[in-house]
């Protein structure tokens, strides 16, 4: 059996990546389980993959208990892999952090004659929300 402070960790990010899957679905989840997991046996890598569907499907069609069920799961795989690769102790925190919103960009190209609103317009402009700076086309 694991010790109360591995459990406690271990409980605590169980319930916080239920919620993140819930909130962000599956997708953007599976890249941050497969970096924590990453010193896991090939095994152990597959089977938090699969945990990571599996949620995502219960999550869809299950009730407050399913979400519950899911997060006591999950406390135990990360409990698992903890007392195997304690190292990977100071990691567990990133599992809680949200992950970045997708950038949307969007460009308008004017390449006219006239006067456009505001005057005249010669190129391009790039509106860039949340994102970096893209190749500049």
């Amino acid at each position: 059996m694991y010790d109360a402070e591995l459990m406690a960790v271990a409980t605590g990010a169980g319930g916080t990546l239920v919620a993140a899957i819930a909130a962000s679905g599956a997708e953007k989840m599976r890249l941050k389980v497969a970096h924590f997991f990453r010193r896991a046996s090939l095994d152990q890598q597959r089977a938090a993959a699969r945990a990571v569907d599996d949620t995502a499907a219960q999550l869809a069609s299950g009730t407050p208990e399913t979400q519950a069920l899911a997060a006591s799961a999950w406390a135990q795989l990360i409990a698992q892999y903890l007392a195997e690769h304690n190292e990977a102790m100071s990691e567990v925190d990133e599992l809680a952090i949200p992950s970045p919103p997708v950038s949307k960009v969007w460009h308008q190209h004017n390449a006219s004659t006239g006067t456009f609103i505001g005057g005249d317009v010669h190129g391009g402009m790039t509106f860039n929300y949340g994102g970096a700076p893209d190749d500049g086309c």
